[in-house]
């Protein structure tokens, strides 16, 4: 995954697996910033009053963005494999919490990081990953004469279309990758023999 991109949940999900008579609850959520990474990990504290041990870890693009937590249990049986989890799948700007009910039965080191990765990983698949990049804002005025062939043209490029009005003329709103998108405003102009200019806004992060 380049500098450009990256691979992050859609929102929140979880999922539970219970490993002799104890549950793991592996929740993930899409977090920005440590503030906001941890304010989801006492959000699952309070709505799971039962477990006896949360663990967490966070990746996140910012500064000092990484962090995992064994929250008493063993050392390096719970946070670590967490993390790893979420590194290994190259999932960032996220944050995720398994919570273990206890069952009565000690699973030892080897078997609580065996289940923490387990639960961890199954929250990933619960969850909508989604891969963002960078991307530019396109909005561009055209003809009703020159929208069949621009409908045409679209697929061929990376892009979201955000809105579509009609009124004196089509007006389209689009979400373009950023590589993608001054070949866009370039091909649109050529196509239309100069009717219509693309107007071409920042860069921002979006998922197509």
């Amino acid at each position: 995954m380049d500098q450009q991109s990256y691979r992050t949940p859609a929102g929140e999900a979880g999922d539970s697996v219970t490993i002799k008579k104890s549950q793991f609850i592996g929740q993930i959520a899409p977090a920005s910033s440590p503030e906001e990474a941890m304010a989801f990990v006492e959000r699952v504290r309070g709505e799971l009053r039962d477990a006896r041990h949360h663990v967490f870890a966070y990746d996140l693009r910012c500064q000092n963005g990484q962090r995992c937590s064994d929250d008493g249990e063993p050392q390096g049986t719970g946070g670590k494999p967490t993390l790893e989890v979420l590194q290994k799948g190259g999932i960032t700007d996220a944050v995720i919490v398994v919570s273990r009910i206890f069952g009565g039965v000690l699973l030892g080191a080897g078997g609580l990081l065996r289940a923490y990765s387990k639960a961890a990983s199954l929250a990933v698949a619960a969850a909508d990953i989604v891969t963002v990049c960078a991307c530019r804002q396109v909005v561009v005025a055209l003809p009703y004469d020159f929208y069949p062939i621009v409908e045409n043209l679209l697929p061929n490029y990376p892009l979201r279309q955000e809105g579509c009005d009609f009124l004196e003329q089509v007006t389209l709103r689009l979400t373009v990758r950023a590589d993608a998108a001054e070949g866009l405003c370039a091909d649109l102009v050529e196509r239309s023999g100069g009717r219509v200019t693309p107007r071409l806004g920042e860069v921002v992060f979006s998922h197509l």
